[in-house]
């Protein structure tokens, strides 16, 4: 058993005067396999075993989000452990924050007891299934600390919403991103890409370290990308943001471990988790029943056609396979549920669209090029029952606000847990009435990279608490006569 002590501040933790093992432990703790690592030199000639660590060992430094883990694996060792670090900046902001018009719901609850945690740990993960209200965390989360803040995102159409959403609020509103760079004391919106570049250019360096240095709160949302080099290098450079936020429905879940591990380096912890299951039995989200549908084998597909061929001929022409998603919205209008259909292809999604048409459904087809009032002006088409089904590529996946739909159609096959769960959130927003929803995805079983991206996208259903429940049996449908026993 020994005495650690570690001092720590918004970036680093230092190791104070520690013998040869304790080093050792630590490196160990901190380690994680590199990838491409058996294509170097050095490995192939076993002077390198592949390996490296977070934690430094000729100044026995490490990052800091990293000082929890840490302590609590040294523990368990039997180790003391002393932590020396400055007391968190006090929230300026009320204990009880409003930040819109509505009276509280206790349904809601985990929003403010994550806001309450942030207080206390200073940096975590709040892993919040889709649909759990990040942005209201955010905003609440900003009211309470309420020092100056940076929101940071690599999406411009999330850069925007939040922007949208803190004005609502009466906030004046930074923004360095999307070619601007006004940035103000109080809360900014911030895209990587934009800093990044800024921090690259010599002649506007220096201005933005010194604009990073101001904030001390950082929000990151779709934080499971932090893991990239980009976000990685900006949190390292905001010295004092002692309160980081991460906010995602799915953190750590990268097959490469460094990029697992600087999510942790960069905010700690996960801090609080919401579920699916928790939301959908809220009331929060829709309960959801999924109908995996058998295709027809197209002609030449075979299994061994490569994945291109496959794609296009398994699923962007698969005739059968789209002629079951005309179907399928056509019986969903009939009950009166709208839909939504959502494609990885251009051209997939304009021959679903004009195949829509000449069956005398209502659609209109959404992609890249579409602006965000284009986007906002089909949703709201959809909205109000003016269109039977929208079609959308991955434009649709995040910084929309979709309507309440009754049928997602997963049509673009896939196997990106991120993309599969906000798409079938695109579908989970309450409903009045029955509060369900209807998602169909293919099993997609005739070409080996379809069928296990298919198996690979059930999978990640049956393994979800709240979507595994509502799995059809092999040959069973939807039973459409709940919706009029809610009505």
């Amino acid at each position: 058993m020994a005495v650690i002590q570690i001092a720590a501040n918004a970036i680093k933790a230092k190791l104070i005067n520690p013998d040869k093992d304790i080093k050792i432990m630590i490196s160990e703790i901190l380690s994680y396999e590199v990838e491409g690592a058996e294509y170097s030199n050095a490995f192939k000639s076993t002077e390198w075993s592949g390996i490296s660590s977070f934690f430094k060992m000729n100044d026995c430094t490490f990052p800091a989000g990293f000082v929890g883990y840490v302590k609590n694996q040294l523990e368990k060792k039997r180790h003391i452990v002393h932590v020396a670090r400055k007391p968190l900046p006090k929230p300026l902001g009320d204990e009880n924050p409003k930040v819109d018009h509505f009276p509280e719901d206790p349904r809601y609850d985990y929003q403010m007891q994550t806001v309450s945690r942030l207080e206390d740990k200073g940096r975590m993960v709040a892993q919040i299934a889709t649909g759990g209200g990040k942005s209201r965390i955010s905003r609440l989360a900003y009211r309470r600390i309420n020092r100056n803040t940076l929101f940071l995102t690599t999406r411009g159409v999330l850069m925007y919403q939040m922007k949208d959403a803190f004005e609502e609020m009466g906030e004046k509103v930074g923004v360095i991103g999307d070619g601007e760079f006004k940035p103000r004391r109080g809360f900014n919106c911030g895209m990587v890409q934009t800093i990044i570049a800024r921090l690259n250019d010599p002649a506007r360096r220096d201005l933005m370290l010194k604009v990073l240095e101001i904030f001390e709160f950082v929000i990151l949302e779709e934080a499971h990308e932090v893991s990239g080099n980009g976000y990685y290098e900006i949190l390292n450079l905001c010295k004092n943001a002692h309160y980081r936020l991460a906010l995602t429905a799915t953190p750590f879940m990268k097959m490469n471990g460094e990029a697992n591990m600087r999510l942790h380096a960069a905010v700690g912890g996960i801090g609080i988790k919401v579920d699916e299951k928790t939301l959908i039995e809220r009331g929060i989200l829709a309960k959801p029943y999924f109908k995996f549908i058998n295709t027809e084998k197209p002609k030449y597909l075979f299994k061994s056609t490569p994945w291109q061929s496959a794609y296009r001929l398994g699923i962007a022409t698969n005739d059968f396979r789209n002629k079951h998603i005309v179907f399928e919205v056509e019986r969903a209008s009939n009950v009166g549920l709208s839909s939504m259909i959502l494609v990885q292809h251009k051209e997939h999604g304009k021959k679903l669209n004009e195949m829509f048409k000449q069956a005398g459904i209502r659609s209109m087809f959404m992609f890249g090029e579409h602006s965000q009032s284009e986007r906002k002006s089909a949703l709201g088409k959809l909205k109000d029952g003016k269109l039977d089904v929208l079609i959308g590529s991955t434009i649709l996946d995040v910084g929309v606000d979709v309507p309440a739909v009754g049928m997602i159609i997963l049509a673009g096959g896939g196997k990106a847990e991120v993309a599969l769960r906000q798409r079938i959130g695109r579908g989970l927003r309450a409903k009045k009435g029955a509060n369900v929803a209807f998602i169909i995805d293919f099993a997609d079983e005739h070409n080996n990279h379809l069928r296990d991206h298919a198996a690979t996208r059930r999978q990640i259903i049956q393994a979800t608490p709240g979507f595994v429940e509502g799995i059809l049996k092999s040959g069973d449908d939807f039973d459409f006569s709940i919706l009029k026993a809610a009505s």
